[in-house]
């Protein structure tokens, strides 16, 4: 064995003792009475289970597997609302026997802020923020086919009229409902005719203050 040869397994053996010290004090430098409890998870059938943690150790050395669980709904959670449609109508009914003139209703309604626009019908119309408007309540024909158009109703008479409440509405309800029945009263009375309620009874006090507790 030459010089050369005879340097390197040197190096080589001062290395690996140079290692094995190092390791040596390394782990005298740890603290000898640290013990790390790994906890042990246990199912509804008393079956040992991985850690429910990625980043503590199972049992068995596994790596424990993703879990899902799907939440429950509790009470502090938002609910969803159930909004209830439905239309509240009045009728606008003649005092007399020959009905109310045709040529008195698009004055009248026009007098109430109601324009005549789609189903050839009259609107009560509220603007919206973004432009345009909508429709808050209207207002059609007692008898078939429904329609008031003006220049249709000139020498006519009809023996009412329906007028007709969307709810929920674009606006407050309770809002919606006062001043729909509002005009309902004013359009009745200046057109000599009688409001009547769902039941073509004539409209009460009570009728009015039962429709307005119903949105409140």
């Amino acid at each position: 064995m030459n010089i050369v040869s005879i340097l390197i397994t040197l190096a080589g053996i001062i290395a690996i003792l140079a290692l094995y010290i190092m390791s040596k004090l390394s782990q005298q430098k740890q603290p000898k009475d640290q013990v790390i409890i790994i906890p042990k998870i246990h199912d509804d059938d008393g079956h040992l289970m991985s850690s429910i943690l990625a980043d503590i150790p199972a049992t068995d050395g596994s790596t424990p597997p993703p879990i899902v669980i799907e939440a429950e709904e509790t009470d502090d959670e938002p609910v969803e609302k159930i909004i209830e449609e439905r239309q509240i109508i009045l009728f606008i009914a003649a005092t007399d026997e020959k009905g109310i003139a045709g040529d008195d209703i698009p004055a009248v309604l026009e007098k109430h802020k109601l324009h005549f626009g789609e189903m050839d019908i009259f609107h009560y119309t509220m603007p919206l923020e973004k432009g345009g408007t909508i429709s808050l309540f209207r207002i059609a024909n007692g008898v078939k086919p429904w329609t008031l158009v003006p220049n249709d109703l000139m020498g006519t008479y009809t023996p009412g009229l329906s007028i007709i409440l969307q709810l929920p509405s674009p606006v407050n309800d309770h809002a919606a409902v006062e001043l729909f029945i509002a005009h309902a009263e004013g359009i009745a009375k200046d057109l000599g005719a009688q409001l009547k309620n769902s039941q073509q009874e004539n409209f009460s006090k009570e009728d009015k203050e039962a429709l307005l507790l119903s949105v409140s």
